[in-house]
């Protein structure tokens, strides 16, 4: 009986970190420079997510319905952390952005150690796999810098709706890639805000953005399965190197939100003490959510 108790507790653990996961890796998309990907590193979901995406697709197996629970609960709950905190995000990032972009970059960088202890054991660093994933996020940021325009008001037909589809597909790959951006790869794309405003507008009941929506997220989905499929067998082949892009991916991603800062900002030392708070406070965040895997793994 206790045995079974405590299976029990483990479920509705697993259950809670990946809906919580999941709405933190919708919240992080929202946010240009901010990776989703890495987000599911960070809750312990991304070797399970890309198995779970692998695991559907294969001719035989045992466990496709769990995979398939997992997916749903994943997507769901990101679906759920973009809609209810792309508002909020609005507020924060209008009235106090560099604290919110900061406690981020907290989350990010103090997820570093726990990411190379989790990810590179008996691998070895491969420093020029590193440079190579280091160096794309940096370029993408200069190509997001010289290309700030967004298409807002798209007009309804075929071609319209192909190309969310596209741009989906091309979101959803880098949207769960840790380090990668899904948010910034649209900016440079220019589609951003035009996605941004979709989202915004669901509130208000607006059919053509529900519509728009939806074609968008058939691409984000076949987007989602195709770097999945690509990123497993890149793991399963070259884990060492993939992983070490992986933490290239991350690290510039974390060092260039400060770049990513709209407003104007008076660093006083009001200021200054506040952005020093959040990213303390995101490196706080991260230290519970580890320590409550570490007890989940040891119960």
């Amino acid at each position: 009986m206790k045995k079974k108790e405590r299976k029990g507790k483990k479920n509705i653990k697993f259950d809670f970190n990946s809906v919580f996961g999941g709405m933190f890796v919708g919240i992080a998309n929202i946010i240009p420079g901010v990776s989703g990907g890495t987000m599911l590193v960070i809750f312990n979901l991304f070797d399970r997510l890309m198995y779970a995406i692998s695991d559907i697709f294969k001719k035989e197996t045992t466990t496709r319905k769990e995979s398939i629970i997992l997916l749903i609960k994943v997507l769901i709950s990101a679906a759920i952390g973009i809609i209810l905190f792309a508002k909020l995000l609005g507020i924060t990032l209008k009235y106090i952005e560099a604290e919110t972009i900061f406690w981020f970059m907290g989350l990010i960088i103090f997820s570093v150690p726990i990411i190379i202890k989790q990810e590179m054991k008996g691998e070895n660093f491969n420093i020029f796999a590193f440079v190579i994933g280091f160096s794309f996020i940096i370029i993408l940021q200069y190509l997001q810098s010289k290309n700030p325009s967004n298409d807002i008001n798209a007009t309804m037909n075929v071609i319209h709706f192909i190309s969310l589809i596209l741009y989906g597909i091309i979101g959803g790959a880098t949207m769960i890639f840790p380090g990668v951006s899904g948010s910034m790869v649209l900016l440079v794309l220019g589609k951003y805000e035009m996605i941004r405003s979709y989202i915004d507008k669901l509130t208000s009941l607006d059919m053509e953005a529900f519509i728009s929506l939806c074609f968008f997220g058939i691409g984000v989905i076949l987007g989602i399965v195709l770097s999945a499929k690509l990123t497993s067998f890149l793991l399963k082949k070259y884990k060492g190197k993939t992983v070490s892009v992986i933490l290239g991916f991350i690290i510039a991603s974390a060092l260039i939100l400060p770049f990513n800062i709209e407003g104007q900002i008076e660093y006083n030392t009001l200021k200054i003490c506040s952005i020093i708070i959040s990213f303390i406070f995101g490196g706080i965040i991260i230290y519970y959510i580890n320590r409550l895997q570490t007890k989940k793994e040891n119960a």
